[in-house]
């Protein structure tokens, strides 16, 4: 998927926004850490968000983190330019 798709399917999924938005700040985040920026009380949502940003191909697994990948950097700098991850 190209940087445009994933722009369109961040900003019609908030929380997924919320975790790439933490993942591109953090430079990485573990899913306890991604748990607790979502202020959930179920584990199962963030799961479900990481592994659709990760099927997207935004983020990777990395010694029990998360980080970008290099297709994600390209969507993180778009959505900075644009503004909208201050938003979320």
């Amino acid at each position: 998927m190209g940087v445009p798709e994933n722009i369109n399917w961040l900003k019609e999924n908030r929380e997924g926004a919320r975790i790439f938005r933490f993942i591109s700040r953090e430079g990485g985040a573990s899913l306890r850490e991604l748990r607790e920026v979502t202020h959930g009380t179920d584990w199962w949502p963030v799961k479900a968000y990481v592994k659709s940003l990760i099927d997207r191909g935004l983020i990777e697994a990395a010694d029990d983190t998360y980080r970008l990948t290099k297709d994600g950097q390209k969507v993180y700098e778009s959505l900075m330019a644009i503004g909208y991850l201050e938003q979320v």
